[in-house]
């Protein structure tokens, strides 16, 4: 019988975490550690949330948020006004997209994850940024949202990608959930497989070869 995993627990956010133990260059131990990168990613992304306080990464009442990605200054705009109308949450960034770019950054770059020349479509940009980082990384992403969004999205793509060598490409569409969608972003169907979502904004990434 295989002995039972090793665990730990980590730091204050008090989750048991493996511990790796394999013979070096065993695939084993390079599944276990990818599975113990992503695992770290996550916790260092959520800064440890049992102490961490909600959008610990954004501030929702500034009118921009800057980060760096994937070797460029990202500029994301925000239009904190518009929070406050009902059913408006794409006017501003969350913690979730600043999580799930990261995520993505890190795992190609760590060799986990191919953008390049994939198509992603995503659903609910909002600013835009999961989008760009996605473009950067190499894939051909529409990034789409609802009329009144557009605006602020299409604003935040040209101000980001624009005099940057995008190794990708970036189109924005409008897309109302529940209406028939162009068929440029639903042909070739997408590979169901490959799903990511950031639940605060509702953004859904399909990839697709």
């Amino acid at each position: 019988m295989a002995s039972e995993e090793a665990k730990t627990r980590m730091g204050g956010y008090g989750g048991m975490v493996s511990v790796l133990d394999e013979e070096e260059g065993s695939e084993s131990s390079a599944a276990a550690a990818a599975a113990a990168a992503a695992e770290t990613l996550i916790l260092w992304c959520t800064q440890q949330p049992t102490y961490s306080q909600h959008n610990a990464f954004v501030s929702q009442s500034s009118l921009s948020l800057h980060l760096d990605s994937c070797g460029h200054s990202l500029s994301i705009l925000q239009s904190p006004s518009s929070l406050g109308t009902p059913g408006v949450t794409g006017s501003v960034m969350w913690d979730s997209g600043v999580v799930l770019g990261k995520f993505l950054e890190h795992s190609v770059d760590s060799g986990l994850l191919l953008l390049q020349g994939k198509k992603v479509v995503e659903l609910g940009s909002g600013c835009g940024l999961v989008g760009c980082i996605a473009a950067l990384l190499g894939a051909q992403v529409f990034l789409t949202d609802l009329p009144d969004r557009m605006k602020l999205l299409k604003k935040n793509v040209e101000t980001n990608l624009k005099q940057v060598d995008l190794r990708g490409s970036a189109t924005v569409n409008e897309l109302t959930w529940g209406d028939d969608p162009d068929p440029e972003l639903i042909q070739p169907l997408p590979d169901y497989d490959n799903l990511h979502s950031q639940e605060e904004i509702f953004s859904y990434i399909f990839l697709d070869e």
